[in-house]
């Protein structure tokens, strides 16, 4: 099953493969769920309780012999409030807890996609399936199974109670409440799974062109689309605005068709009890019980009907969120892998890689090695596959021909998380959260100490700058390190990576985007600060690559070694005129 098949799993499916994966524990479900109907059936006896007192009241019987109903009805009275705080503390926390399930299900099905089986997806939508559609599955339970259960419980109880008193009348009521909820629950889940389908990828569109707007301002304004992107922007609020009116459409037809019913179950167990009251089969002090239990009851055909609407919606948030998680895994691992190797060496043997089954090899039998504790340098044109070579190492794709290996095995016999460990990537884009320094650096090895923290940091020749901020390691970088300098960025990010000590470090130009003189500092404390380990360094700067033990250039897929003399790998490297 995948993400191109949206027929393979019908929206009820979804929602019980969800329910499965985020279910709460059992014991606060059924606690929340008990409190939730003890509070709904207790207005039902208060009105119960609230009628017969003051019928009897009207007969003028002597004070006494209201002494029970007094106390019934201080009794569910006061008992409303209690159980229904009760029911909301124990169900938010399952809800919370369903919350923290899902997070982690959903972080743990995109983890082994990234990057290479997520390639098809706009990062915006990701974004609102990860938040927006697992904040709507929170109250899964809460608002949408709970209230079911609930529902049934006091209806039954209702119907049970009027059936004794008067059976007449609870057939009477019985069929009103079956037909509402029939009927309710038909209209919001026909209405609102249609529409929650509709709104569910319309904010998925939203969040996608909302984040590409944001990230690619000043180049979409550069090229004049920033004006398209706005109306698309504008015309997905638009849908969502007019499916906001239908829900309110919906909502309004869901009121009409309950109070119509309720009022037609109220008139007809009072013509029921008025008619046996006559007849002497129904005490007069019973008269006001029937039709005021039939309103009560009533009271949960409202949550039903919201409940229904929200599994709808929650459904359409079900399928979008199976919908990655159905997707293959481009990389696994092997289910006896190989034992971690004991040296260090890289090779690249044959390898080939493209990245669509009609596209053109990137890796083309690329042959190249990277000797324990060498220092090589990777060069050639864009697009001449620099960073699919950091791909292929890092297991991010698959290779279709050849093969990679550390210290003689090869990676495919190795657990992901072995490889990533040995090889550490420091890339030209390097994300940073906005928190401190300290977290940033420290989520390399989030057990480290003080100490090994400080120790990164200084490698990183980044102590005399953080040495000199009123906060020191606690400063925020700010949203995507934009309160930092290019140059700090890269110095955080390569902090982070010497902070999990990897045997070999791969660095996917860390001088992008900086001006010579600090891209000059940056290489020299990198090659000073990294001695013993092997080091791949991909640039595109000439002048960057006499400083390496090995210079190999990439062209066409293939690599050609060349001697770091500046004169000579200059003479090679400049293209003909």
């Amino acid at each position: 099953m995948n993400a191109a098949d949206p027929q393979a799993r019908s929206s009820w499916s979804s929602l019980r493969e969800v329910m499965r994966i985020g279910a709460p524990p059992r014991g606060r479900f059924w606690l929340s769920t008990g409190l939730g109907s003890a509070a709904a059936m207790s207005t039902v006896a208060l009105m119960a309780c609230s009628g017969a007192l003051i019928d009897k009241a009207a007969l003028h019987v002597p004070l006494y012999t209201l002494t029970v109903l007094m106390a019934a009805v201080q009794i569910f009275a006061l008992s409303r409030g209690p159980l229904r705080y009760g029911e909301r503390l124990v169900s938010h926390d399952a809800a919370l807890r369903v919350l923290g399930r899902l997070r982690a299900w959903v972080f743990d099905a995109v983890e082994p996609l990234c990057p290479a089986g997520l390639r098809q997806w706009r990062s915006g939508d990701l974004l609102s399936r990860a938040t927006a559609d697992v904040e709507t599955l929170q109250d899964l339970y809460l608002r949408g199974v709970a209230p079911l259960v609930v529902a049934a419980l006091t209806s039954l109880s209702s119907v049970a109670l009027v059936t004794v008193i008067l059976p007449t009348a609870g057939l009477v009521l019985g069929g009103c409440l079956a037909v509402a909820f029939a009927l309710t629950s038909s209209i919001a889940w026909a209405r609102h799974h249609r529409l929650g389908c509709a709104e569910a990828a319309l904010r998925g569109e939203l969040a996608a062109d909302i984040v590409e707007l944001l990230q690619g301002a000043p180049d979409l304004i550069a090229f004049g689309r920033d004006a398209a992107y706005l109306r698309r922007v504008l015309t997905a609020d638009q849908g969502l605005t007019d499916i906001a009116r239908r829900r309110s459409w919906t909502a309004g037809a869901i009121s009409a068709v309950t109070m119509c019913l309720t009022g037609a179950a109220v008139c007809l167990t009072s013509l029921i009890s008025i008619s046996s009251v006559s007849s002497h089969r129904l005490a007069p002090f019973m008269m006001a019980v029937v039709p005021l239990v039939a309103l009560a009851s009533f009271e949960v055909v409202t949550p039903v009907a919201e409940a229904v609407s929200r599994l709808a919606h929650q459904a359409a948030a079900a399928d979008r969120l199976l919908a990655i998680a159905d997707l293959p895994a481009p990389v696994n691992d092997p289910i006896t892998p190989a034992p971690t190797p004991l040296h260090t060496n890289v090779e690249l043997d044959e390898a080939r890689l493209r990245y669509g089954e009609d596209g053109p090899w990137i890796l083309d039998g690329l042959n190249m090695s990277i000797a324990a504790g060498s220092h090589v340098a990777l060069t050639g044109a864009s697009g001449a596959g620099k960073s699919s070579v950091v791909n292929a190492l890092l297991r991010f794709w698959p290779l279709q021909g050849g093969e990679a290996s550390l210290g003689g095995t090869a990676l495919r016999s190795l657990p992901q998380d072995t490889t990533r460990r040995v090889i550490g990537w420091v890339s030209q884009d390097t994300h940073l959260f906005n928190a401190s320094i300290r977290t940033n650096i420290a989520l390399a090895h989030p057990d480290a100490s003080e100490e090994q923290v400080i120790a990164a940091v200084q490698t990183a020749q980044l102590g005399p700058w953080i040495d000199s901020l009123p906060q020191g390691l606690d400063t925020s970088v700010g949203e995507m390190g934009a309160r930092l300098s290019g140059g700090q960025r890269q110095r955080v990010a390569l902090a982070r990576a010497l902070l999990a000590d990897p045997a070999v470090l791969l660095l996917d130009e860390p001088t992008s985007g900086l001006d010579h003189a600090t891209a000059s500092r940056l290489l020299h404390d990198v090659l000073a600060t990294t001695s013993g380990k092997s080091i791949l360094y991909i640039t595109h700067r000439l002048e960057e690559v006499s400083a390496f033990d090995v210079v190999v250039d990439l062209q066409d897929g293939r690599s050609r070694p060349l001697s770091a003399a500046p004169t000579l790998l200059e003479e090679s490297l400049v293209p003909p005129h």
